[in-house]
């Protein structure tokens, strides 16, 4: 049976705090072991919402590949994690993406969808029909002053949303979470109002409620003339006043650290949840510890995450 979602039904099928998680192109079978974990009672999918395959790299010119970091990927891995997924209501994404390996490539990036936009556009969307996927996210990524691209970009973005959304899927874009450098960036997110359905503020461990730090960049002003953009009720209030609701954003968590800015998970999402904004997790493969903390495969964590995505 086709998964043809109208678009009333889209808009319903956005939670109140939806929680994005991604699986990235290497350490696949923790990324397995991961879902199939249980913390006490809970299981990933009490706590997730969309499940992002970041498998996917493009080329200059618009067209799609799996990615190749160590670990040959292809139809069977993402069978498994799409039937993972939607057995169990998570939507599941096709994540594209621009690191070679070694650096994020952004002129790769540019020139596909500046001078291969249809191209692009059409390649992810016959990839997203081909495997059955709920959506498309973009991590398209740049580092460094690149507001000269901006325009192209948010042409790109309009292509594709009417593309991906006259099949009634999802559109989500992954940002960067100042208003003040790399691309893209939180200044371009008025661009893609009514065009987009979330955007995820890469900011990780430097997004907490507490952090009054002020952000400027290399040779440059400080950012929102020194205000406390990390904040997340700051982030929030951005993305409203460029039309979204807080629910439209999704604030970054890393899935790497069970403490940042002196607080620990469930205190983040308490304060995260009172903005009414979700939370993106990078990525999949850490919350089992995965070398790093161990204590986000806890119960505590993961009743945590459960309680903030089923809050009013």
């Amino acid at each position: 049976m086709k998964r043809l979602i109208t678009l009333g039904a889209l808009a319903g099928s956005l939670l109140a705090h939806d929680v994005m998680g991604w699986i990235p192109p290497y350490r696949l079978e923790i990324s397995r072991k991961a879902l199939r974990h249980k913390a006490g009672p809970v299981t990933a999918d009490q706590w997730l919402s969309r499940l992002g395959l970041q498998f996917w790299i493009l080329n200059s010119e618009g067209r799609l590949a799996y990615a190749e970091r160590g670990e040959r990927i292809t139809d069977v891995d993402v069978s498994h994690f799409r039937q993972w997924a939607q057995t169990r209501g998570v939507m599941v994404l096709l994540t594209v993406y621009n690191h070679d390996g070694k650096i994020w490539d952004w002129q790769r990036a540019r020139t596909a969808f500046t001078l291969h936009r249809d191209t692009l556009v059409k390649s992810l969307v016959d990839e997203m029909l081909r495997l059955c996927l709920d959506g498309i996210d973009l991590d398209l990524e740049g580092e460094g002053n690149l507001d000269g691209d901006r325009a192209a970009y948010g042409a790109f973005v309009a292509a594709l949303s009417a593309a991906v959304h006259a099949k009634g899927k999802l559109l989500t874009i992954d940002s960067f979470h100042s208003p003040c450098f790399n691309a893209p960036n939180m200044a371009w997110w008025g661009d893609w109002k009514g065009q987009v359905d979330a955007i995820h503020s890469m900011g990780y461990g430097d997004l907490y409620e507490a952090n009054a730090s002020d952000f400027t960049p290399e040779g440059g002003q400080p950012c929102a003339g020194g205000a406390a953009i990390f904040r997340f009720s700051w982030q929030v209030d951005w993305a409203k006043s460029k039309g979204y609701r807080p629910a439209q954003v999704l604030l970054g968590v890393p899935g790497w650290q069970y403490e940042w800015g002196g607080s620990a998970l469930p205190g983040h999402l308490q304060d995260l949840a009172k903005t009414g904004a979700g939370c993106a997790v990078w990525d999949i493969p850490s919350i089992l510890g995965d070398g790093k903390d161990a204590r986000w495969s806890s119960e505590a964590a993961w009743k945590a995450l459960a309680a903030f995505k089923q809050a009013e």
